[in-house]
């Protein structure tokens, strides 16, 4: 049976636990989109981690965890999260890159910078966009060129002597040399040239012996690069939609699609967010759900819980069921808001707009509904939720148009209620 752990709003919704929590009971872990400018917080026998590139599978020994052809790596943060998770474990993680997988070089990084994508769309100075750009433009190093040394260094000779040509003039990248670039990426890699191969095929194979695959999303369906918030989206395609072509299987059936948002909702970085509050209550839920950046450590931009963009995310993830996680940051509030609505050049909208004008234009029209002041750390049982957190999930899970299948009520795996429903 596959699943897929899916982000529905503009990341950080925690699907690094939810992904976790699931991993231990699948056979392969597939991380599908998406570099290391995302963030995944683990919380493993006690000892958090802030994971980037390696899918949650790495934590159980017989667990095969997937970089596929989506995915975009940097193989230093790769090596130095392996071998720190490998310290922690006492084994070596099963890995299996894909050979189509692009990788992040140090050009990358300073393109981004030369060019002011950080400062114009708040990036992670990661060098995504430069990379999924040498992608789409046929001039991209791929992990299977690591293979063939004498491939490797004529693809990157052809590539520095078209950049020096092309980009502005930087002596960072003057200084930068193909032969350097493949020395340094082969020392890199080293530990896994034995781990790239085909994973679509792998995949394949998995799905058609009914094996219990898990599919890893990174960032959340708002980011995505067609449907969200463009242009202050990532590279990738982050939703549903866009999984069978970054992971290379067609005609793919997943029956079980989880969709993962937090309670309330936040963003890092540039872009609209109708319901941010920028007042005394949006530092508590900062502080209280401890809302900084796993990748950049950047302080998230907190608001209320909005229902018409998760309708929109819906869309395109067709989640089976809902996965809430921080419900727990809610407790002590006498009122909570939930958009239901927006407003728009006079006129009330349930639309969530693709022009980030419009979008930033929107004011949101409001429901409230009653808070509680239980403290829920300590709740296993659904029923043992106040009834008010049971309206209230009762009602996004109406909102959505999708059942609760998980409530997260803290950062380890055992502070998360089961609610019974199968969500196949």
């Amino acid at each position: 049976m596959a699943t897929a752990v899916l982000g529905m709003q503009w990341g950080d919704e925690g699907k690094g636990k939810v992904t976790h929590l699931l991993a231990k009971d699948a056979t392969m872990v597939v991380r599908f989109n998406g570099g290391p400018n995302a963030g995944h917080t683990v919380i493993d026998r006690g000892v958090r981690f802030g994971t980037h590139l390696v899918p949650a599978g790495v934590f159980y020994p017989d667990v095969l965890s997937v970089l596929a052809s989506g995915v975009v790596i940097d193989l230093s943060v790769l090596r130095q999260e392996v071998e720190e998770i490998s310290r922690h474990l006492g084994w070596r993680p099963r890995l299996l890159i894909s050979e189509a997988a692009h990788l992040i070089l140090p050009y990358h990084r300073l393109l981004e910078d030369l060019e002011g994508m950080a400062g114009t769309f708040g990036t992670t100075r990661r060098g995504i966009a430069p990379v999924y750009r040498d992608r789409a433009a046929k001039v991209g190093i791929r992990s299977g060129d690591l293979l063939s040394p004498p491939r490797l260094r004529r693809r990157l000779d052809e590539r520095m002597d078209l950049l020096k040509r092309l980009a502005p003039r930087s002596p960072e990248i003057d200084a930068l040399s193909g032969g350097g670039l493949a020395e340094e990426l082969l020392r890199s890699a080293e530990p896994f040239l034995n781990s790239i191969g085909d994973a679509a095929g792998a995949i394949g194979e998995a799905l058609a012996r009914d094996e219990a695959v898990l599919f890893e999303g990174a960032q959340g369906a708002l980011l995505d690069l067609d449907f969200g918030t463009y242009p202050f989206v990532t590279s990738s395609s982050t939703t549903f939609a866009g999984l069978a072509n970054g992971i290379g299987v067609p005609l793919l059936r997943v029956d079980c699609r989880i969709g993962v948002i937090k309670a309330y909702t936040t963003r890092v970085g540039e872009g609209a967010f109708p319901t941010e509050l920028v007042d005394e209550v949006g530092e508590t839920l900062r502080r209280e759900g401890a809302e900084f950046g796993t990748t950049t450590g950047r302080p998230r931009r907190c608001g209320w819980l909005d229902l018409v963009a998760l309708r929109h995310a819906a869309a395109f993830d067709a989640p089976t069921g809902l996965a809430v996680t921080k419900l727990d940051v809610l407790s002590g509030s006498e009122e909570i808001k939930l958009c239901r609505a927006y407003r728009l050049g006079g006129r009330e909208t349930t639309r969530f707009p693709l022009a980030a004008e419009d979008l930033a234009e929107c004011q949101p029209v409001y429901e409230m509904v009653p808070g509680w002041r239980e403290d829920l750390s300590g709740m296993r049982e659904y029923d043992e939720l106040p009834k008010e957190a049971r309206s209230y999930l009762a009602r996004i899970a109406e909102g959505v148009g999708a059942p609760i299948a998980y409530v997260s009520l803290g950062p380890s795996a055992e502070e998360t209620i089961a609610t019974g429903f199968d969500s196949e």
